[in-house]
Parts: structure tokens; C-alpha cells; sequence
């Protein structure tokens, strides 16, 4: 009784707790264990609202649940069963392991229901619901050890392949595997039970990838505290149902398997875990439970660590739990060329995307925002309502006379659309470019005090090189006779590659006391070095003088390929750019979206340290 008291008021705590971000060389990251209460053999499910959700073996009476949008804070929400609609099959057992899946538009719950000893009398039952946090209707069970003839059937796991479903199941009398109905909620009729391993481990999961099967499972005891011996244990197969085998081709069958985490000095017993989930990054993780050495009368608490792919087998860092570790990334918003334009209370934020147009997203103070929200199915411009039919790049949004214009890049040439209202649509009366001899890219318009409008852009001429012109006050063509380049790239930091093809790209510009600024990047957008610098003029035709280095970089920001946006101000008056950055440190696309505080002085701008960070939407 005393353990449940403590367990209760542990709960309630976690309900209140949220952890707060910690940065560690440009990167947030979070402490293990991410729930410190007790939620045995977790599962976890993205749901259809976008949350995660993390149900538990009842430690908490009528199975745990738990919510988070980035698995590592979690908020208790209820249970998934009440005592009036709890399973009363196998009244004796309690309600282990669950599994949760989505189809058929429902939340299939899977669950054991057992008692210690009750080898033969336990089994495996399946509720459903049309929301992750339920209410859930059981269905009773779908069978129990001794129908089925496999002792222990518990620790069920649901895997859907080429349009069949399967539950696999099993705890120490070997792991077996059935084909199930299409609704999921009974064994198919005529299905022969197959074994795919041995008797060493019971949890069993199974995850594909670049075409083969693994499957996981725990080995040792699992809930003896300190004395627990719990391991994550592994094989592959080209086929779902095997066989399976360790690295040097021996059968788990054989009882052969290989090790992919075990405990350490400061957990007990890790095992057990859920379902991986891949992060934006395209890293996976997992959620497992373990006993931490300080305090195992807490129960078996929730661990987070992430799993990484060697020559096709997985592996996790030194084998064993962290402590610390970078935060899995979620919801970050994945834009290239990036621009935020600010209007009536609400900050607009456009850029390049896979989609035929342009991606809007709305925010009210910078921090949350949401999308895409643009006219058309989330687009602001789209193709067909203007210029272009592919590569469309680079916008830039500006009001003007109670209009709002979008200049941008299509088939490598540019244009500009108007609209009545920031999230578009923006259209074109005459579908046309404005006319030139050459690829053009990357506009940005600058209106001078005397009202004079500028047409800042990258002309493909040996090099990607930044010219201006005057605009044409239909905003329709340029005056050519007044074209003179701006910068293009040099050497040093401007061209790290050393290419014959140098980059500079992304203008951007503001008049302050007299001065104007421009804002550039340079190198190829692949390249890690891609960096924003900017030079400086006493007329908006040049000539310009370069600040001697990037004022945004991989070595101020420490991520890769930072460039690429946009200067704007705050509601504070403060100056911030936004840009895009690679989306891991090994992959240039698909670039997300981020931004970071401006300082102006005397002697110009400089980058704020620590005020980086990504955007992210709901």
C-alpha cells in the first residue's frame, strides 16, 4: 500500500512538471529519465492531432497515459480503461504490456492480461477507441495460452506488411507470430501460429527497414529492482516471419542474439521498449523502462536514447542508457530561403519548399507559429495563378498602397504577383517575368526614401553575382541601362570549396543613417560553410565595401549551411534574420527554418550570442 501512496503522489507531481530546456553547444538537451514515475513496458503512438501518447503496463490501475510533443516532457492525462470499463475476462490478471497501433480510423489497443504463475490462464485481449486518450471499448480476448497452446502468451505486438496484419507474442517459451483479421480484432480464421525465436526473450517488436525485419526483444529478468538483469536483444531477416538471425548468421531460434542496450551504473534493467520514432532529423528513438540505482523502490521509470544504423544493424551509444543527450527534434518548420514580413500584429513567414509555391505560416510573437495557412491548400502563391512552372524560390513580401506584392523565382527567371491580403492568393493579370537576357534569381525590392524602387537580384553570369537595378514603377521590368553588379564571391571564406562556379546570393537591404546595408551569402547552399555577410554603401547603386567576415556561420551558430534570409525587426524594434540551415549535420536537405537577434551599433551589426533557434509550427 505504501508503494502506491508514493506512486499516486509521484503521479500527480509529474502532472504540474515540465522540464526546463537546457543548451549545450547550440543544441537542447534533455536529462533521462524523461517520466520518473513508474510506467513499466511502454508504447507510443504520433496520434492524428500530432502528440505523442505513451501508454503503460498498470502500476497506475486501468493502463496509463501520458502525452508530449517531443518525448521527452510528458503530461499524465487518465487511464485508458475506468473500474466500470476495465476487461473482466480473467478477472485475477492485471492489465500488462499494451500496444497501441491506428487503423481502420481507430485506435487499436492490444493488452495482456495475467497474474504471476498464471502461465496457462493468461492472454491477450484488444480494445479500441476513436481518440488516443479514449474513452477505449474492449473487445474481449482474442485468446488466452491454453486455446492457443503457447505458455506465457503475453507481450503482444501488432505489425501491418503488404496489406496483411500480424501480432507477434511470446515470454520465454519462445516468440510466435499469427496473421490476424482485417479488422484486427481476431485471429485470422484458418491462421497457423509460427515461431520465430527462442526462449530467451519475451517484449518482442519488430521494425522494417531498408528491407529487412528486425526483431527486438528483452532478455534476463525484468522487476527484481537493483537485481534485474533486463537487456534489449536483436536479430534480422529478409522476411516477416523469418528466419531470424544475429550477426554471424546465427538463428534466434537457437537462441542466439546479439545486444543492443544493456545496464549500467546508474539504470537496472533496461528493456522493454516501445515502438521507434523516427524525429524530423530522420533519427530514431526509443522509450524503454529501467530502475534507476538511486532510487529503485521508484518502480521502473521511463528512459529515452537514440538509436543510430551501422552496415545495416542497429547500435546505441556505448550500449547502455545516457544521461544527457541532445533532444530529438519535432515540428521544426522546413523552409529554404526563408523571409518573415510583418504586418498588422501578425509575422508572415514565407520561403522555398518542395510544393509548386510558396508555404505561409502565421504567428503573433514569433515562438509559435502555425501552417501553412496560405490561400490556396496552404500556399500563398501557386502555380498556375502566375509566372512559372517549377522551381519556385526565394519570395520576398512587401506592402504598398495598401497592396501586397511577392517578388520570387520560377524557371530560374523572376517575377512579381500581387494580393489583397498576405496569405494570397497571389496572382498575375498577364502570366509573365520580368524580361531579361540572362537566368535571374533571388529578388528582393527596395523602395529609397526619395521613392525610388530598386531591384536587388543574382544574375548567373560566371557565378551567381548580386546586380541591382531600377524598377520600373509598374513593378513589371526593370530599366537594364541602370544594372551594375554589387558583390560576388571571392576567396576565403566567401568560397571554402574553392569552386569555379563561386556563389553570392540572397540580397538583402536596409538604409540606416545614410548607409546602405546589404546582407549576402556565399558558397554553394550544400556546402557546410554557407554563411551570411554584408557590405556596405553610401547609395543604393554601390559601390560597396564588404565587412571582412560572416556575421552568420556555422563557427558563431554551430550548425551547417546558415544563410540564405532575411533582416526584419521584431515588435520589440529589435533586428532579427531569418534563415535556413541543413537538416542534419550530414544531410542539406530538406533546410529548416530559424532565426537569430541582430545587434546595431556604430560599428554595424553583429550576431547576438545564444539568441539562435528554429522555427517550429504546431
Amino acid at each position: 500500500m505504501k508503494k502506491n501512496i508514493k506512486q499516486e503522489i509521484l503521479q500527480i507531481l509529474c502532472i504540474a512538471f515540465s522540464f526546463t530546456p537546457m543548451v549545450v553547444n547550440g543544441q537542447e538537451v534533455y536529462h533521462n529519465p524523461v517520466i520518473d514515475v513508474s510506467v513499466p513496458d511502454p508504447t507510443v503512438i504520433k496520434a492524428q492531432d500530432g502528440h505523442f501518447y505513451l501508454y503503460g503496463t498498470e502500476n497506475i490501475r486501468n493502463l496509463p497515459i501520458y502525452r508530449s510533443d517531443d518525448l521527452v516532457n510528458w503530461t499524465y492525462l487518465g487511464t485508458a480503461f475506468t473500474d466500470e470499463s476495465r476487461p473482466k475476462w480473467n478477472h485475477k490478471g492485471n492489465m500488462w504490456a499494451p500496444d497501441i497501433n491506428y487503423f481502420n480510423g481507430h485506435y487499436v489497443l492490444y493488452y495482456s492480461k495475467s497474474e504471476w504463475g498464471g502461465e496457462w490462464t493468461c492472454g491477450i485481449g484488444v480494445a479500441t477507441a476513436d481518440k488516443p486518450d479514449g474513452p477505449f471499448t474492449d473487445h474481449g480476448a482474442m485468446f488466452i495460452s491454453k486455446d492457443i497452446g503457447v505458455k506465457n502468451s503475453i507481450d503482444q505486438c501488432f505489425i501491418e506488411d503488404n496489406g496483411h496484419k500480424y501480432l507477434f507474442w511470446g515470454s520465454f517459451r519462445g516468440i510466435y507470430a499469427i496473421e490476424l483479421s482485417d479488422d484486427g480484432l481476431s485471429v485470422k480464421e484458418g491462421a497457423q501460429k509460427v515461431q520465430v525465436s527462442g526462449t530467451f526473450m519475451e517484449a518482442s517488436y519488430v521494425h522494417k527497414r531498408d528491407g529487412y525485419y528486425y526483431l527486438f526483444g528483452s532478455h534476463g529478468t525484468c522487476c527484481e529492482g537493483l537485481r534485474s538483469t533486463y537487456q534489449v536483444t536483436y536479430g534480422r531477416s529478409k522476411n516477416l516471419l523469418g528466419p531470424y538471425v544475429d550477426k554471424e548468421g546465427r538463428p534466434l531460434l537457437e537462441n542466439h542474439y546479439e545486444v543492443l542496450l544493456h545496464g549500467n551504473e546508474n539504470v537496472a534493467g533496461p528493456g522493454h521498449h516501445a515502438e521507434l520514432v523516427t524525429d524530423d532529423n530522420g533519427d530514431d528513438w526509443m522509450l524503454y523502462h529501467g530502475y534507476s540505482r538511486k532510487d529503485p523502490d521508484g518502480g521502473r521509470v521511463v528512459w529515452l536514447d537514440k538509436v543510430e544504423w551501422i552496415d545495416g544493424w542497429p547500435h546505441m551509444q556505448g550500449s547502455q542508457p545516457s544521461t544527457v543527450s541532445v533532444k530529438p527534434v519535432f515540428n521544426e518548420i522546413s523552409l529554404a530561403d526563408p523571409t518573415i514580413f510583418y504586418d498588422e500584429g501578425t509575422y508572415y513567414l514565407y520561403g522555398t519548399s518542395d510544393r509548386d509555391g510558396f508555404n505561409v505560416y502565421t504567428s503573433k510573437d514569433l515562438e509559435t507559429w502555425t501552417g501553412p495557412v496560405g490561400a490556396t491548400n496552404g500556399l500563398a502563391l501557386s502555380k498556375g495563378d502566375t509566372y512559372g512552372t517549377r522551381g519556385f524560390w526565394a519570395p520576398q513580401v512587401f506592402k504598398r498602397n495598401g497592396k501586397y506584392y511577392m517578388a520570387y523565382t520560377a524557371d530560374e527567371q523572376l517575377a512579381i504577383a500581387e494580393s489583397d491580403s498576405p496569405l494570397g492568393p497571389f496572382k498575375q493579370k498577364k502570366q509573365a517575368m520580368i524580361p531579361a537576357k540572362m537566368k535571374q534569381i533571388d529578388p528582393f525590392v527596395f523602395f529609397d526614401e526619395d521613392g525610388k524602387a530598386y531591384l536587388y537580384h543574382v544574375r548567373l553570369i560566371n557565378g551567381n553575382r548580386i546586380y541591382v537595378a531600377e524598377l520600373n514603377k509598374d513593378m513589371k521590368s526593370m530599366k537594364e541601362n541602370t544594372a551594375v553588379e554589387c558583390v560576388s564571391a571571392e576567396k576565403g571564406w566567401e568560397n571554402t570549396w574553392k569552386s569555379d562556379w563561386s556563389v553570392c546570393e540572397g540580397p538583402t537591404v536596409v538604409k540606416l543613417d545614410g548607409t546602405y546595408y546589404m546582407f549576402f551569402s556565399c558558397n554553394d547552399f550544400r556546402n557546410p560553410d554557407y554563411a551570411v555577410g554584408y557590405a556596405t554603401a553610401s547609395s543604393p547603386m554601390g559601390p560597396w565595401t564588404k565587412h571582412d567576415e560572416p556575421i552568420i556561420s556555422k563557427r558563431l551558430i554551430g550548425y551547417n549551411g546558415t544563410g540564405h534570409g532575411d533582416l526584419f525587426k521584431n515588435q520589440a524594434g529589435e533586428w532579427m534574420y531569418v534563415l535556413h540551415t541543413h537538416r542534419n549535420s550530414t544531410q542539406a536537405v530538406p533546410r529548416k527554418a530559424a532565426v537569430v537577434k541582430l545587434e546595431f551599433t556604430k560599428k554595424g551589426f553583429s550576431l547576438v550570442n545564444g539568441s539562435f533557434r528554429f522555427l517550429k509550427h504546431q
